[in-house]
């Protein structure tokens, strides 16, 4: 992840949690809000990086948008900055910091879990349990769907990988007889 969002989202962060847990997580809704808008609207995009359009009509046009959008002054600062600076690349980073923070401050881990068979509520709510118990953590699962595997899950917490598929097991079964 860029060091320079995790600054950005660190300091963000930090300024909001002097008012309160609420006003944090209101943080991370106004800063998807203002991706959402980025997304969708090119010209929006457009005239807050292009080089050509002054910079007092970028502040200009940001005020009317964060109004428009209600955010909160920390967070209206925060994107002027990433604007002034030319660091609106770095947005979508500082949002995935941001909730990385929130997640820890909170004791949430997000857990990708492929299966190659749509899960049902109950193993879903298996999962949960036993990657909870293990981690100490509550924890939001992502559950997605590759028919490529054969069966099995493969559970990616971060940077760490757990892989229970068959194809796994089979490899480790043939690696076994092979250096018998």
């Amino acid at each position: 992840m860029d060091v320079v969002a995790s600054r950005y989202a660190k300091a963000l962060a930090e300024s909001l949690s002097a008012d309160g847990g609420d006003v944090v997580d209101q943080g991370l809704e106004q800063l998807e809000g203002f991706a959402w808008v980025l997304d969708s609207e090119p010209d929006a995009r457009q005239i807050l990086t292009n080089p050509v359009i002054p910079p007092d009509q970028r502040e200009q046009f940001l005020d009317r948008l964060s109004g428009a959008l209600t955010f909160d002054a920390r967070v209206r600062k925060l994107i002027g900055l990433l604007v002034e600076r030319r660091r609106l690349g770095v947005f979508d980073d500082v949002i995935v910091a941001y909730r990385k923070l929130l997640d820890e401050k909170k004791g949430i881990v997000r857990a990708v879990v492929t299966a190659a068979a749509p899960l049902t509520e109950t193993e879903r709510g298996e999962i949960s349990s036993k990657l909870e118990a293990s981690l100490g953590k509550r924890v939001v699962m992502d559950v997605r769907q590759d028919p490529e595997l054969l069966g099995g899950l493969v559970v990616r917490i971060g940077s760490t990988v757990y892989d229970g598929t068959l194809r796994q097991h089979l490899s480790a079964l043939k690696s076994r007889l092979i250096s018998s």
